[in-house]
């Protein structure tokens, strides 16, 4: 069967980050146009962020691997760590990680995951940490291949054995966060599959505390659930997908 030329994944990071945030991908997936979200597992609301997630089939449930936000899963991960137990950050983070520990760390989160919902679509990571630490890169690949999984990517990539997008749309984020910005990006749309990116919640006292990233994320929870924009994809016969929908001549 032929796929549609243009295709697209619109993925909601920051699953169970808080219960505002779960409560605002949920609703933009229900009202809106996001087929996609990824579960951060190390928080205290992620279980039952994925446990809503069983009522809505049709939504995309991929792992939010996260390596410097909290503290990890696993129980003896040293060069991840801080002294308080807390993850690293930043050049710190990047200079410390060790391969085999990235991997003891993402596995532990995938199979957490896999144990509340067995179906998970594909990885990417918080703040894009697989993308900036080659180390880390090199360990969601691996894992992403044993497990047949898809893996976020900023672009065409050469891997050989996973999966990814054509292309990653990852700048609707603070002030690009305006209607002609999405509704261009969606019409600009090229051949092939796209990811664009979103952090849509609804606020909450712990978003308010956690992340620097609070009240734009209710201009696109509004912006992701407008009617016209959701139009935009039947008048440009674009087809909303999500990871799962990504076959094997994308890799």
């Amino acid at each position: 069967m032929q796929q549609s030329k243009r295709q697209v994944i619109v993925n909601a990071d920051d699953f169970g980050m808080t219960p505002g945030v779960t409560a605002g991908i949920l609703y933009a997936h229900q009202f809106g146009i996001v087929t996609s979200t990824t579960a951060m597992v190390n928080t205290a609301f992620a279980k039952q962020a994925v446990e809503l997630a069983k009522g809505h089939p049709n939504l995309g449930v991929g792992l939010h691997f996260v390596l410097d936000a909290g503290k990890p899963i696993s129980r003896h991960v040293p060069s991840l760590v801080d002294a308080g137990g807390s993850f690293l950050k930043g050049e710190v983070l990047g200079d410390s990680a060790r391969k085999e520990e990235i991997k003891v760390e993402l596995l532990a989160q995938l199979e957490l995951l896999r144990q509340w919902y067995p179906h998970v679509t594909h990885i990417d990571s918080h703040h894009h940490k697989h993308l900036h630490i080659p180390q880390a890169l090199e360990a969601v690949l691996e894992v992403a291949e044993a497990y047949s999984l898809p893996v976020r990517s900023f672009s065409k990539n050469s891997w050989q054995k996973v999966r990814s997008t054509d292309y990653l749309h990852y700048d609707f984020y603070e002030e690009t966060v305006q209607p002609a910005f999405l509704e261009n990006l969606i019409t600009s749309t090229e051949e092939g599959v796209s990811e664009i990116m979103c952090h849509p919640a609804f606020l909450d006292t712990w978003l308010l505390e956690r992340s620097s990233y609070t009240e734009t994320r209710m201009k696109e929870l509004e912006l992701l659930t407008n009617k016209d924009v959701k139009h935009l994809f039947t008048s440009e016969s674009i087809e909303l997908i999500h990871f799962g929908g990504i076959h094997d001549e994308h890799k």
